[in-house]
């Protein structure tokens, strides 16, 4: 009886954390390999409206230029090469890249940008990816190791039986 017992308490015990695997996951995230925020980044800093997000979280400075190379656009729109080729001049290409990189180097090192994360490559309080993956792992090595002498206790091949009330004689050398 108690044999019976002792096999459901293992059996208990190999589907709860055969359960809790399935249902927790045996992945880790991985480390961020990109710089925080990139994903918030537009394609076009000039196409913005002044009332997205993104352009209010840049400094005043960075507002005012980008305010002016879109006046340069619209002037240079204006004007008998545009209307003739019906693309900006080399000059002007070259200053709408500019002002794309420098708003994206300013949205990035903004203090509101920093601010919101100051420390994404932590995933708690005390560890990081690499050490949260590295505990995992021994962790994981170290159930798999005990799952096999628990799979000896479920199937009752780590000890002879008591089932039987004629003595066994010890044949293997083994307890």
């Amino acid at each position: 009886m108690a044999a019976q017992i002792n096999s459901l308490l293992v059996l208990g015990a190999l589907l709860g954390s055969v359960g809790s695997l399935a249902l927790g996951g045996c992945s880790i995230r991985p480390q961020p390999t990109t710089v925080y925020r990139t994903e918030h980044l537009p394609d076009d800093w000039l196409k913005l409206p002044e009332s997205d997000w993104r352009v209010q979280a840049q400094s005043q400075t960075m507002k005012a230029y980008l305010a002016r190379v879109r006046e340069n656009m619209e002037a240079e729109q204006r004007s008998p090469y545009f209307q003739f080729y019906g693309r900006y001049t080399d000059a002007t290409l070259k200053q709408i890249a500019e002002a794309n990189q420098l708003a994206n180097t300013a949205f990035l090192t903004s203090p509101k940008t920093i601010n919101s994360g100051l420390s994404p490559e932590l995933r708690g309080t005390a560890e990081s990816y690499d050490e949260t993956a590295w505990h995992f792992a021994a962790n994981a090595d170290a159930n798999l190791r005990a799952l096999q002498d628990d799979w000896g206790r479920f199937w009752m091949t780590n000890r002879r039986s008591s089932l039987s009330s004629y003595p066994m004689l010890q044949t293997s050398g083994q307890r």
